[in-house]
């Protein structure tokens, strides 16, 4: 009998610690990652008719959320490259630094920004907490008119 109880902690020990190990916690997949759509423009001279809400409540444009990407929440989306063959590396950085990301990967653009007319392409890097990382190349593209 003191062999049986032995075997079964033996047994029991074996399989609670078989249980710790340094596997990464849940997925991320962004294979299918997409906006639709996947461009948006941006008017830099706000019409008073069309925008009239907008100007009202100095709201900014907004992207539709990202779909596609699947993982363990909670997932963390930032930019990490914009990319413009229309324009000069100044202006490229001046929009970098005011565009952002939020929550289910809408992108965020302000309103009344001195930003030069031009199509930017944004690539987006998404994170979860099992610290899986994957860029999204040429996710978006602004077009600033």
């Amino acid at each position: 009998m003191k062999k049986l109880i032995i075997y079964a902690l033996v047994a029991f020990f074996g399989f609670m610690n078989s249980g710790c190990s340094d596997n990464l916690v849940g997925y991320l997949d962004t294979e299918n990652a997409e906006y639709l759509p996947n461009t948006m423009t941006i008017r830099k001279e706000l019409d008073p008719m069309v925008d009239a809400i907008r100007i009202q409540n100095q709201a900014p444009w907004v992207s539709t959320k990202i779909s596609g990407v699947i993982g363990t929440n909670p997932l963390v989306f930032s930019i990490v490259d914009v990319k413009s063959d229309d324009v000069d590396e100044a202006a490229i950085e001046y929009f970098f630094n005011n565009v952002y990301v939020q929550g289910l990967g809408r992108i965020y653009y302000p309103i009344n920004t001195d930003t030069e007319p031009g199509s930017y392409t944004i690539s987006l890097g998404v994170q979860n907490s099992g610290d899986y990382y994957h860029v999204i190349e040429d996710a978006m593209t602004i077009i600033v008119e």
